[in-house]
């Protein structure tokens, strides 16, 4: 018998056991994503937090070192108080500006199709060439600066490259999209007429909005913000061609680390101080969106 035979064989035998054995089937559909997961996401992060107690490349002894020099030193405090500032800034502007967009698509907009690709589009154009667009507008001498003269809100160009608002602009431009989806299907799936009957009672516009229509998609809101914030507390591309060095981010220290100093272990250990931040956000939203309230509207 040959080779190939004999593996068919053993494949037929094999298929035919799963199929007759119910738990045979069960593990084996959970059993291959786990394996994706722990091959591609577990293993790493323990071997990521196992370095980042090494006082060096392994082998080398256990230390601290590393996580004591990013809380006590005030330069890696510094870039993590501006990558907070940064996350929160973009994600109140994006939560603010998606939800009236999105909001605006649901209840006035008969082509929503058409609206929702046109904001999806920049989606599908490269990171790099977006940003090297923000690069023409902002830099001096840029559209920016051109707009700015023309309306007689500057005498000359200036630029805002490498700033703090450039940043905080570049940041809310990419994920903008990303939070709008989420709130538009929480707004298209809330029933109208709870909103209908809250204005047949007498609540004005906002209350109605405060008591009704936040309420019901905050689920929707709580997606969008976890969606937006944790992408853009890591963001080292955008800080790194919008802000440089004048504004350093916590992706770009550790982009540093990896790729230009080698210092695997401290960046490992700045990895996981990103990686702890991002599980407590996942873990206030999961527990907003379970039970907890909501510009007044909870669970009611």
């Amino acid at each position: 018998m040959s080779v190939a035979n004999r593996g068919r064989q053993v494949l037929e035998s094999g298929a035919e056991y799963v199929r007759e054995h119910r738990r045979a089937r069960l593990g084996l559909l959970v059993g291959i994503p786990a394996s994706v997961l722990v091959a591609f996401f577990i293993l790493p992060l323990l071997t990521m937090a196992w370095m980042s107690f090494l006082a060096d490349m392994p082998p080398a002894p256990l230390t601290l070192e590393h996580y004591i020099r990013i809380f006590t030193g005030d330069t890696y405090i510094t870039v993590l108080w501006r990558t907070a500032v940064l996350t929160v800034q973009s994600t109140i502007i994006v939560v603010v500006l998606g939800y009236v967009l999105a909001y605006s698509i649901a209840r006035f907009t008969k082509r929503a199709t058409i609206v929702l690709l046109l904001i999806i589009l920049p989606f599908w154009t490269n990171y790099i060439v977006r940003m090297y667009a923000l690069i023409n507008i902002f830099q001096s001498g840029g559209v920016l600066d051109t707009v700015m003269i023309l309306v007689g809100l500057a005498n000359e160009p200036s630029g805002i490259m490498y700033s703090h608002t450039a940043v905080l602009i570049g940041l809310a431009y990419v994920w903008l999209p990303l939070a709008t989806f989420p709130f538009y299907a929480s707004l298209t799936n809330m029933d109208g007429d709870l909103i209908d009957a809250s204005k047949d009672l007498g609540a004005g516009p906002i209350k109605t909005f405060l008591r009704v229509t936040l309420p019901m998609t905050k689920n929707g809101v709580i997606a969008g913000i976890v969606l937006v914030a944790i992408p853009a507390f890591g963001s080292f591309i955008t800080p790194a061609l919008l802000g440089g060095t004048n504004v350093l981010m916590v992706g770009m220290v550790i982009e540093q680390q990896f790729a230009a100093s080698f210092n695997w272990p401290f960046g490992s250990a700045l990895g996981m101080v990103v990686t702890v931040g991002v599980v407590l956000l996942i873990g206030v939203g999961s527990w907003l969106g379970a039970g907890g309230k909501l510009a007044g509207g909870g669970d009611e």
